[in-house]
């Protein structure tokens, strides 16, 4: 395939940093991010990233017009940039959107600062960004990137060479972004996120006879507090039982609305407001947690009214993040995790060299050191 030809564009005029003085904290968060704003633009990493991107993409839409992908460079610059800032102080997309919609800083790292207006992604948008790139073209580039550092640091004004002689390995857990896993909870979230869906499709005027939807979003709230003070209670193993069953019933009234409401609004779409594309994003989280219902209910009647446990292989421990696992650690504090395993490979000066991340169960150590020295080796 010949190579991509990225269509120059005028950035936005910026607007000017204010001053910040007696902040330590602020200064060296400025300093980083103007750091790595110069190696993105000398190193050639942000063009290549944004060829990489652009290249797959006109191999989707092979007739999209210049505007089109002059559009789709824009978008990919600031997707490189909000996820390299957001991660960087550790935010999750709904934290960084308020961040970044309140900050000059941040606004200007990630291009998006002009004067008059500012136009801040929303959540939605900065969870797409965190798939806007492949692994393995976000490897490649930057094995590419610490080859040259270690080859011509001058370039990246790097004050020594990058060493890529010595490694340091370890896995750590990655903690996922959710709530303790409890079976029961998950029926409160599946109710929530269904009966928060219809109300958006009867606005659209497609409308089956029901209660309205916020009840049961009461009425399951009220059943969860009475869950949580049953542990208090001389017979609270009866009435966890009880409520259970109650919250389960519940659940399943709320299944059966939300598929009515979920197959009308796939055969009628075309007399709402919304295109395709919105329609969808209705659709998915609706369809995301009807997929799951039938193994999350039986799991919690499982547990609670059976008093059996769920092997971890089964056991569902989000609706939303399907890839999490229980991780034993069996440290203070932390002697389980959920969330997934994540082998981090890093030289003297701090630089990683190689990394890899585990959606299933890691193996162990021992067993990670070869396959990360060949990655290496062959980089």
């Amino acid at each position: 395939m010949p190579d991509t030809i990225i269509i120059p564009f005028q950035p936005p005029l910026p607007q000017v940093l204010p001053t910040i003085e007696g902040n330590v904290d602020y200064r060296d968060l400025r300093d980083q991010l103007l750091r790595i704003d110069i190696l993105l633009l000398e190193s050639g990493l942000e063009t290549q990233l944004l060829e990489a991107r652009l290249q797959r993409w006109l191999g989707q839409h092979p007739q999209a017009s210049p505007k089109a992908q002059q559009n789709q460079q824009l978008h990919s610059r600031c997707a490189l940039r909000c996820n390299i800032a957001r991660i960087l102080i550790r935010e999750t997309p709904r934290g960084f959107a308020a961040r970044l919609a309140d900050s000059p800083l941040f606004q200007f790292f990630c291009g998006i600062s002009e004067l008059g207006r500012v136009r801040v992604p929303a959540k939605s948008t900065l969870q797409r960004y965190g798939q806007w790139w492949e692994a393995g073209e976000v490897r490649q580039l930057l094995q590419q990137l610490l080859v040259l550092g270690a080859a011509a640091p001058q370039q990246l004004h790097l004050p020594q060479a990058v060493d890529l002689e010595t490694a340091f390995l370890d896995t750590t857990g990655l903690c996922a972004n959710i709530h303790y896993p409890v079976d029961w909870v998950l029926l409160r979230d599946a109710t929530r996120t269904l009966m928060k869906s219809v109300p958006l499709i009867r606005q659209q005027g497609l409308k089956h006879r029901m209660e309205e939807p916020a009840s049961f979003i009461s009425r399951i709230n009220k059943l969860c507090m009475q869950m949580t003070h049953a542990w208090n209670k001389a017979d609270g193993q009866r009435q966890r039982k009880k409520t259970l069953r109650q919250m389960d019933r519940l659940v399943g009234t709320v299944r059966n609305h939300a598929r009515r409401y979920r197959q009308l609004l796939e055969q009628s779409w075309e007399q709402t407001q919304w295109t395709r594309p919105q329609t969808d994003q209705v659709l998915r989280p609706m369809d995301q947690v009807l997929e799951q219902l039938p193994k999350a209910r039986p799991q919690a009647r499982q547990r609670i009214l059976a008093g059996q446990l769920v092997d971890n292989k089964e056991k569902i421990l989000s609706l939303y993040e399907p890839e999490v696992n229980v991780i034993v650690r069996k440290k203070a504090g932390a002697e389980v995790e959920f969330g997934n395993t994540l082998l981090l490979v890093e030289n003297p000066q701090g630089v990683i060299l190689d990394w890899e991340l585990f959606a299933e169960s890691a193996p162990a150590d021992s067993a990670l050191l070869p396959r990360s020295v060949g990655r290496m080796e062959q980089a």
